[in-house]
This record gives structure tokens, sequence and C-alpha cells, in this order.
């Protein structure tokens, strides 16, 4: 007996496995088309940056880390919780990046490349005064005077 009921479910299944139409994909196991960007008008080349824009880029990259760590060694930053200072210090050194952007936006560069570039920048110089006031507690808690 289950040797015919054997025989008829796989005479059943091989027709269904011959036919050409693709089985149907479950819906969670489907892709999503990831479309590109669309920029209007031309599109921006990195080189083309000219050497002013660059030194201003620089310069005030440069005054914006300054800023964040002459903030991030205020003593009142030493009485609260490190990553509550560390976003504190950033909120207050936003001007500084602003004219980072500022840079970028007048030699034309496209909003979404100065976003990115802005949004790496800030996150960098977070990780690294996050770690710093973090040494500088632990330091606090261990005894080692500053």
């Amino acid at each position: 007996m289950k040797k015919y009921l054997l025989l008829i479910i796989i005479a059943l299944l091989l027709p269904a496995c011959d036919d050409k139409t693709p089985p149907p994909v479950p819906q969670e196991t489907k892709q999503t088309e990831v479309t590109q960007p669309k920029v209007a008008g031309e599109t921006w080349n990195g080189s083309s940056l000219s050497e002013a824009t660059i030194k201003k880029v620089q310069t005030a990259k440069y005054q914006y880390t300054q800023c964040v760590y002459t903030e991030a060694q205020k003593q009142g930053y030493q009485k609260i919780d490190t990553r509550v200072a560390t976003d504190a210090v950033i909120k207050q050194c936003e001007p500084d990046l602003a004219k980072v952007r500022e840079a970028f936006v007048d030699d034309g560069v496209p909003e979404i490349i100065v976003d990115r570039f802005l949004k790496k920048t800030r996150i960098d110089i977070t990780r690294k005064i996050l770690k710093s006031l973090m040494f500088a507690e632990a330091s606090r808690k261990a005894g080692v005077t500053q």
C-alpha cells in the first residue's frame, strides 16, 4: 500500500516539475530594486575643486577640530556622562562645521556629496572625542590626577 501511495505522489509531482514557469517567490525573499539618485544637470567631478576651495575646507575643518578639543577640555563636561558631554561638545561646535558646508556649496559641489562629507567628518570627530572623554573619566576614577 505504501509503495502505491508513493508512486501516486511521485506521478503527481513530475508533471508539476516539468512546467516551464518559475515557482512563485515568497514576498520576503524578493529583492527590491535599488535606484541610483539622479543628479540634475551635469555630473560633478571631484577633481574640479579649486586650490582655494580645498584650502578653505581644510582651514574650516581644522577650526572645527580645534573647537571640539578646546570645548571638551572645559571643566563642566567632567561632571556629566561622557556620551552626553560628547553630544554637547559636538553641538557647540556645529557652526564651525557649517563653514565647511559653505565652502563646498560656494564651489558648486552637490548637496548629497557635501552631506556625506560632513556626516563622515562629524562621526570621526565624535568617535575621537568620546574616546578621549572616556579615557579622562576612567583616569579620574582610577585616581590619576590631570
